[in-house]
């Protein structure tokens, strides 16, 4: 029931958190079918010159072989100089193996390193839990994966032996020169046709494998919930901390008030108060404070309380509300108007407004 639950793809932390767990999308048949297919094409390009290096070294040994005076000491550094010849004739290959390997899983997980899964994880030892494992679908695809490589990969051994099998048969009657090339066709062949078809099989692992990761990755919608609730923090402490702010900047505009020119208003719904003092370096009128309803009632309550004048002049009002921010001076659209108030005004208190 609670997987039916997690239907919301994994967000990024989600995908991160697992990442470093080492839970990263991964499949090992494309690792394995591409170093085999670098085998292969190292076995094509050095097959001579690498057989010949073999060849040599099976007859020098043979021929130096100590029989007489076999001691532990003489095996072990003849089986020393042996494994060094050895080692410097398969060294390409092996390190062109090993690159690959790297290389390959590098393009599918990129630079990681993690230590947890490394750690011991006692739930694995769960008798409960491991047949679960077992019995999961996971595991019923890894099965199913490597029986199906069986099947191909016999039946491939089969067509290719079936089809070369009187030829090299002859061939071993044959001189080494002969069923050499033979053999190596056969190998060759054989090599090829398993490879292409590994490759289809990883290719569709590989699919599977992201369908299943992003699948285990699943979240319920109270998961996501809950994440982001831990990211950005709980909405109502969030709400809380912008209804303050909202409040801090409340105060501070109405703290401008008293300084104001005058206050339009329309008159109970919205009011804007206007400061203009040339003699201060403000030569076009701007918005110190607005507000509506409630707020409106309150910079008029203000104003009154300072002698600050209040003008009565809705459809101003409702304009200067609409256009001006606090702190911007009026459009010029407004100049008139607003001239027009503060001209009257200096008429009647022309201590409030300087001309």
């Amino acid at each position: 029931m609670a997987d039916a639950e997690k239907t919301e793809d994994a967000t990024p932390k989600r995908i991160a958190d697992a990442r470093k767990k080492g839970n990263v999308l991964r499949s090992q048949d494309v690792t394995t079918a591409v170093i085999l297919l670098v085998a292969l094409v190292m076995f094509r390009w050095r097959w001579e010159p690498t057989g010949e290096s073999l060849s040599k070294l099976l007859t020098t040994r043979l021929g130096r072989f100590p029989v007489r005076d076999l001691t532990i000491e003489s095996l072990f550094r003849v089986l020393m100089e042996d494994a060094t010849v050895l080692l410097n004739i398969l060294f390409p290959f092996l390190l062109a193996l090993i690159l690959t390997g790297i290389v390959v899983n590098y393009l599918m997980v990129g630079p990681l390193f993690t230590v947890e899964s490394m750690r011991p994880d006692l739930t694995k030892l769960n008798p409960i839990t491991g047949v679960k494992r077992f019995f999961s679908a996971r595991a019923l695809v890894e099965l199913f994966k490597g029986v199906l490589k069986l099947i191909v990969i016999g039946a491939i051994v089969y067509q290719v032996l079936a089809e070369r099998y009187p030829p090299i048969l002859q061939g071993f009657r044959m001189s080494p020169a002969v069923s050499g090339p033979l053999i190596a066709d056969a190998a060759w062949t054989l090599g090829l046709r398993c490879v292409i078809a590994l490759i289809i099989i990883a290719v569709l692992d590989y699919y599977w494998q992201r369908y299943d990761y992003r699948k285990s990755l699943k979240m319920s919608k109270q998961e996501v919930k809950d994440e982001s609730r831990q990211q950005e923090g709980d909405p109502l402490v969030k709400a809380e901390i912008r209804k303050r702010m909202r409040q801090a900047a409340r105060r501070r505009m109405l703290q401008q008030v008293p300084r104001a020119t005058v206050v339009i208003t329309n008159p109970t719904h919205f009011a804007v108060a206007l400061r203009y003092d040339k003699e201060e370096g403000i030569e076009v009128p701007i918005c110190v404070a607005k507000g509506a309803d409630d707020v409106a009632m309150r910079i008029r309550a203000i104003a009154q309380e300072n002698k600050v004048p209040i003008i009565e002049n809705p459809p101003l009002a409702r304009e200067l509300f609409r256009l001006v921010d606090l702190g911007e001076i009026i459009p010029q659209d407004l100049y008139l108007a607003v001239a027009e108030i503060l001209v009257n005004l200096h008429r009647v208190r022309p201590e409030k407004v300087a001309p």
